[in-house]
């Protein structure tokens, strides 16, 4: 097993892509353009006439409001905090002239949502964003409408986030999971629920910094409509718990803890800033028969890292455990990519206050190939941590007792193309109360 150390980050979370198809100029909303880096925007008022002064925002189509660290700036009456721009994702707030004319910034090739914004008049468009021509938008402002919906609660959450996918809208849901959005633009809009929590961890120097979690709930499609509300939209599988269960002492613990046959859900993925992630579940994968977990992702350096988790419900005592067993594989038949199991232990500042733990991990890195191969990682194969702690690594002593989220690292440094694993039945020996 090869060992490797890993530098932790701030996480930047993104999973959905709009579909886009060609066209020309429009003032509709949520039309879907073909366009390029150098775009050419009108933004007009439902007269006609010029909207000036005008707020747009640009934000990449994978963008989801409250899902991320970075700063907000002060939002109107009603609305939600917007975050502050970052040319290096893409995200802009600009504002027209006294024409409503704007020539948007350079943007690197991708998908794109750009949203005219007033108090109750606004509209936006999905773009494609090419390095061939130019192109110029129309966006014609009209009233707003609402939406509200419900989300069915995952196990021990209060209350979940629900953001609009590509547009700087979210809001928190109350502890029945009812939510409201007052002020939309018209058109269809995709609805998202996660849970999105960040943990302090120390970096490959032994510095402070900042790792996240994105658990997604569900989503939906809602049509918005001016100057009506759009009722009952429902977001997750509702949770039925499962019979309790009681094991003897003289029974040896095997449990199951992830054969995906009932897809991914639970599971979230986190990454640095400059690395993406997405996760589904494809069926017979090269020979192995029923559902496995489908783990893409893209690092640029091994500064960089991409994971798939899953909280353990709360604090797990773990210190007997025999093993974890599980199955994967890759695209690459070579060492230059791999897969790292981590016991982590991320809890707030309240936790952390209240037990005296620190965060942190306990890991081991192991090399994949194209072929399926079952692995088995013990105690023993973890990494001993140095002085420093690097990547967070504080050793299985220190979190076996109270681990709290299970965590599997994509590794190999990615050179423009996604690299691929597959992972499948999850098994955890010799640790009771796990479910």
């Amino acid at each position: 097993m090869k060992k490797w150390v890993w530098h932790i980050g701030t996480a930047v979370m993104g999973m959905l892509i709009a579909a886009c198809t060609n066209g020309g100029p429009t003032n509709n909303a949520s039309t879907t353009l073909e366009t390029e880096n150098s775009i050419a925007l009108a933004v007009k008022l439902g007269d006609g006439s010029p909207a000036a002064r005008t707020k747009v925002l640009v934000r990449p189509a994978e963008f989801l409001a409250g899902a991320n660290n970075m700063k907000l700036e002060k939002a109107a009456k009603g609305e939600s905090p917007v975050v502050e721009s970052d040319s290096t994702l893409g995200i802009f707030n600009l504002e027209t002239d006294e024409k409503g004319r704007l020539n948007l910034p350079k943007l690197k090739p991708g998908a794109y949502n750009i949203e005219a914004r007033q108090d109750t008049a606004k509209a936006f468009v999905r773009v494609v964003v090419t390095e061939a021509s130019r192109d110029s938008v129309v966006l014609k402002v009209e009233p707003t409408g609402a939406v509200t919906g419900q989300v069915n609660l995952p196990e021990n959450e209060s209350s979940v986030t629900v953001a609009v996918k590509g547009l700087d809208y979210f809001v928190e849901t109350d502890t029945a999971g009812k939510f409201k959005f007052s002020k939309l633009p018209k058109g269809m809009i995709n609805l998202v629920g996660f849970v999105y929590r960040t943990y302090k961890t120390l970096d490959m120097n032994g510095e402070p910094s900042t790792i996240s979690n994105l658990m997604t709930v569900g989503n939906r499609n809602a049509k918005i409509e001016s100057n009506k509300t759009t009722d009952d939209i429902v977001i997750g599988q509702k949770f039925v718990p499962a019979n309790d269960t009681v094991i003897e002492e003289d029974v040896y613990p095997v449990f199951k803890f992830a054969d995906f046959e009932d897809s991914a859900y639970g599971w979230y993925t986190s990454v640095s800033k400059y690395a993406s992630a997405e996760l589904d579940v494809q069926k017979n994968v090269h020979g192995r028969k029923g559902l496995s977990a489908h783990f893409t992702y893209m690092n640029d350096s091994n500064a960089n890292w991409a994971l798939m988790g899953h909280e353990l419900n709360g604090m797990k005592d773990m210190s007997k455990l025999d093993s974890v067993v599980f199955w994967a594989r890759s695209d690459l038949s070579d060492s230059t990519q791999w897969i790292s199991l981590s016991f982590d232990v991320l809890l707030d500042s309240i936790g952390l206050d209240s037990t005296g733990y620190e965060n942190g991990k306990a890991w081991v890195h192991m090399e994949l190939d194209t072929a399926w191969q079952r692995y088995v990682v013990t105690p023993k194969d973890l990494i001993e941590p140095d002085e420093n702690h690097i990547g967070g690594n504080i050793g299985w002593d220190e979190v076996k007792k109270h681990v709290t989220n299970l965590n599997f690292f994509g590794g190999g440094i990615t050179a423009g193309e996604a690299y691929e694993i597959w992972l499948d039945d999850v098994t955890i020996y010799g640790v009771k109360n796990l479910e």
